[in-house]
C-alpha cells in the first residue's frame, strides 16, 4: 500500500501539516509506504491553457515538478490532499496542482478511458483547517477537491476538517481532530 500526502499550505509545520502528518502516521502504522509532497517547495506553474491536455500529457510546462505528481497519481493507492482555507478555497499552490490535472479529466470524460476499470480504485481524502467559525467556510474547497478526485478517478473517502483555528481554546479540538486524522489514515489502508 502506498499513500501520498500533498500539502498545499505555504506553512510546512502548521495545523494543516499536523493533520496531514497524523493521517500519514496512521497509514504507516498499518504498514503503508508513505510520502509527502510539499507544494510550496515544488516548482509547479499554473495552467497556461495550452491545449496539450487534449492530446495527452504534452503540456508546455512538462518539465516542472508536475511530472512527479502525474507519476504518483498513477502509482499510489491513496492520496491525501491537505490545504488550509484561503478565501473559502484551497491555496494557490494546491489549485495550481489541481488545474494541471486537466489531462486526467480529458482522459476520463472526453476519451472515455477509466484508468482503474476492473481494479480497485485508489482512495482520496481531504484534510483542511480554517480560522473561521462557520461550517460553510469549507464548502467551496470541498467542491474543488471532490471534482479533482473524480477527474483522477479516485474514490473520495471523506474529509477531516478543523475550523476556528484562531480560537485560543483550540487544543482540545485539535487533539480530537488529530485522532480522527490518524484513524482515517488507518482506514485508507483497509
Amino acid at each position: 500500500m502506498k499513500v501520498l500526502g500533498i500539502l498545499g499550505s505555504p506553512c510546512l509545520t502548521g495545523n494543516t501539516a499536523a493533520l496531514l502528518d497524523a493521517v500519514l502516521e496512521g497509514s504507516r502504522e498499518e504498514g503503508a509506504l508513505v510520502e509527502r509532497f510539499d507544494l510550496a517547495r515544488m516548482r509547479i506553474g499554473g495552467c497556461m491553457e495550452c491545449g496539450g491536455c487534449d492530446t495527452g500529457f504534452s503540456c508546455v510546462q512538462a518539465r516542472d515538478d508536475m511530472v512527479l505528481v502525474y507519476e504518483r497519481i498513477r502509482s499510489v493507492d491513496a492520496i491525501v490532499l491537505a490545504s488550509p482555507i484561503f478565501f473559502m478555497g484551497v491555496t494557490a499552490q494546491m489549485k495550481a496542482m489541481i488545474d494541471r490535472c486537466q489531462c486526467f479529466w480529458v482522459e476520463r470524460f472526453v476519451l472515455k478511458k477509466r484508468a482503474y476499470d476492473g481494479k480497485r480504485r485508489p482512495k482520496g481524502l481531504f484534510v483542511s483547517c480554517a480560522g473561521g467559525t462557520k461550517e460553510l467556510v469549507f464548502e467551496p474547497a470541498l467542491h474543488v477537491v471532490k471534482a479533482f478526485f473524480s477527474a483522477i478517478d479516485y474514490d473520495y473517502c471523506g474529509e477531516i476538517l478543523l475550523g476556528h483555528t484562531d480560537d485560543p481554546g483550540l487544543e482540545p479540538r485539535k487533539k480530537a481532530a488529530l485522532e480522527r486524522a490518524r484513524a482515517a489514515g488507518k482506514a485508507l489502508c483497509r
